[in-house]
């Protein structure tokens, strides 16, 4: 079975593609046009994600972005191969955004994309990102050391004098609340914005499938197929192993901790990404709503009840590394029976020195590798050699 490494060194090495024809251009543009050629040969196939698709016409490309977050609207994005004309604007929405591609100079402003431009070998185009404080892509960390990638801030208190003057192409964000968000912002100061949703699919393929948005502005779809199938495959084959465990084998997992500044213990609901990684795996996460994709806020004695005998506890909070940092959040934490068991693990295995958690950047993508890690955590004689890629046992100190 070829690496994803190995695909893509492959199919960057031996695609030159001499016409549009032949295959997708990805680093020119058409020397000519013609009405009737196919540039986009190679396109995406959407197979798990929901929340973008795209629609592929002669020489442009039109993408769709839904629910980017509560309320939004549909945006719009047509990618026209540069050496041909722009469609014309009537023909689609008001609001749609026009990009000639392959496209140039790109800004991120979530480390969640940072993994998707690495795996698609474009990380050579990226000029700026929101802060590299969170940052564990360790390419995107080296190039803002050697000043090739700025800091452009946060939020709507983006430095947006600074984009201009970097002038990218585009800038990839995301969207929570437009009173606070990035994109608002830029688009009024009419810089081409991406709005990326993957944070908004259910299921872990479906955001790790997010990877064939950026490469839709870059003409690297056949990459992108190929490099997903890879991912899908693997997860697939470690899905099989968790799903065909009984009933009676499957632990029972308790998710989170209580958070004193939100007074609740938040609980995935059956539909969640989270709750159908842990079910893949081959666990029962207790107190789980059947069959909510939102999650529920509930109170210390509530899961304190029901939680005391879990088999296995999944913390997933920040800044716990040892026993001894989830007692000083709460004594009674000390009580539950995976605490006594020495079964609690976090997922912060692979963290840098300010809080940034690779689980929640390279995870996203590589969704594969948090399956092996939790099937390995609640099925450890399938994997008896696994190597932990984001989650640790909680040490005794």
């Amino acid at each position: 079975m070829k690496t994803l490494a190995v695909i893509m060194v492959v199919l960057l090495a031996g695609f030159s593609p001499v016409g549009a024809q032949g295959g997708n251009l990805t680093d020119s543009c058409a020397s000519e046009y013609a009405v009737d050629v196919d540039y986009f040969p190679h396109k995406a196939e959407i197979v798990d994600a929901v929340k973008f698709s795209v629609e592929y016409f002669k020489h442009y490309k039109v993408v769709s972005v839904a629910d980017a977050f509560d309320g939004a609207r549909d945006f719009t994005y047509v990618l026209y191969q540069c050496g041909t004309p722009m469609p014309d604007s009537a023909d689609f929405p008001a609001d749609a955004q026009f990009l000639e591609t392959p496209a140039g100079e790109l800004i991120t402003l979530s480390t969640t994309q940072l993994p998707a431009l690495t795996q698609l070998g474009l990380l050579d185009h990226l000029v700026g990102v929101d802060s590299g404080f969170y940052i564990s892509t360790t390419e995107a960390l080296d190039r803002i050391a050697a000043g090739t990638v700025a800091e452009v801030g946060f939020g709507a208190e983006i430095n947006i004098e600074r984009v201009l003057e970097i002038g990218p192409d585009l800038v990839m964000t995301y969207g929570y609340n437009p009173a606070t968000d990035a994109h608002p912002v830029l688009l009024e100061a009419g810089i081409f914005t991406a709005l990326d949703a993957s944070w908004r699919e259910l299921s872990p393929l479906g955001r790790a499938e997010w990877l064939k948005f950026t490469a839709l502005f870059y003409n690297q779809e056949e990459l992108a197929n190929a490099i997903y199938a890879e991912i899908a495959e693997q997860y697939e084959a470690a899905r099989a192993m968790g799903v065909g465990i009984p009933a009676e084998e499957r632990p029972e997992v308790l998710l989170n901790s209580f958070l004193g500044y939100a007074d609740a213990w938040f609980i995935p609901g059956e539909e969640t990404y989270v709750g159908r990684l842990i079910r893949d795996a081959g666990g029962e996460l207790l107190l789980a709503e059947e069959g909510s994709a939102a999650s529920q806020g509930l109170s210390f004695e509530a899961v304190y009840e029901a939680g005391l005998d879990a088999d296995i506890w999944l913390v997933e909070t920040f800044g716990v590394a040892s026993a001894a940092d989830l007692l000083a959040l709460d004594n009674r934490f000390g009580d539950f029976t995976a605490f006594q068991t020495g079964a609690v693990w976090n997922n912060n295995r692979d963290e840098n020195a300010n809080g940034g958690n690779n689980y929640y950047e390279w995870g996203v993508t590589n969704p594969h590798l948090v399956l092996a890690d939790l099937l390995a955590i609640f099925h450890p004689q399938l994997q008896p050699a696994h190597e932990f890629a984001f989650y640790q046992r909680l040490n005794g100190e």
